[in-house]
């Protein structure tokens, strides 16, 4: 049974609420103060039921899925890897979107989570023993000090929350936009964009100020796009949040840049 995967790992779960543990009762996970979550058979627990619905809606998680299992972020995906520890015991990818990252970047035991339902519905489709759940990075449903690496792919950060689940000798390994990320959708939006450059510094800096950071590896590549890829691109980047991806022509990009930066980080 697909809850069953929750139950067994439960000495890692904690309430979001009120931080207490929980004990199985029935087929729900119950807290000493009584907050009470049911792992759906779906395969995921539904953490953060007051969470409001976003613009990252379904069709652009889908959007996601295509262009990662196309292949566009494999070498973003093997970098992160070497530059996780073997075999990590725990880890958790916080802000884990449509699941794809996590499902290639796994440890003994793994914990995905995104304010999306629709994005977990998606990861935890076809089963298997991540441990999938909606839930607020504010507050992670996660035990203190019980995560070897946490992993914050294009997501935003809550470093408390981070510092708190990682063990002393743990890891984060945050992956932000370089300079040149998308560059050719940048410049089919002209002056529609908020920005024409784009900076990670200031996301380095607020790093910088709550973690030590030890590396930074950079991953930049250019890769040719066919007409249903442009559309995908254009339909999973915020970029194109405030203008709409219907209003961009995607026959016009034949390429993308992917610049990306890992950063690693330690308590």
């Amino acid at each position: 049974m697909s809850a069953d995967k929750f139950f067994n790992a439960i000495q890692l779960l904690r309430c979001p609420v009120c931080g207490a543990a929980f004990s199985k009762t029935g087929a729900s996970l119950v807290c000493i103060n009584g907050h009470t979550f049911d792992p759906s058979r779906k395969g995921y627990v539904h953490f953060a039921p007051n969470v409001s619905p976003s613009q990252y809606d379904r069709e652009l998680f889908e959007a996601r899925r295509r262009i990662l299992e196309a292949g566009f972020y494999d070498p973003v995906t093997d970098a992160i890897r070497a530059a996780m520890p073997k075999e990590p015991n725990v880890v958790l990818d916080a802000g884990c979107g449509d699941g794809t990252f996590t499902k290639r970047l796994q440890g003994k035991t793994t914990v995905g989570i995104d304010l999306s339902k629709d994005a977990i519905l998606l990861a935890a489709r076809g089963g298997g023993p991540i441990l999938w759940a909606v839930g607020d990075l504010t507050r992670l449903p996660v035990a203190d000090t019980s995560v070897d690496v946490v992993l914050n792919l294009f997501s935003p950060a809550h470093y408390a929350e981070f510092t708190r689940v990682l063990k002393p000798d743990g890891m984060l390994l945050k992956l932000v936009p370089g300079e040149g990320y998308l560059r050719e959708i940048r410049t089919l939006m002209g002056d529609r964009l908020r920005r024409e450059t784009y900076s990670n510094e200031a996301v380095v800096s607020h790093l910088s100020e709550r973690l030590r950071v030890t590396d930074r590896v950079p991953v930049t590549y250019t890769l040719p796009l066919n007409a249903g890829q442009a559309k995908d691109l254009i339909r999973m980047t915020p970029l194109t949040f405030g203008t709409g991806p219907e209003a961009l022509d995607a026959s016009a990009l034949s390429k993308i840049t992917i610049d990306v930066e890992i950063l690693i980080a330690k308590k």
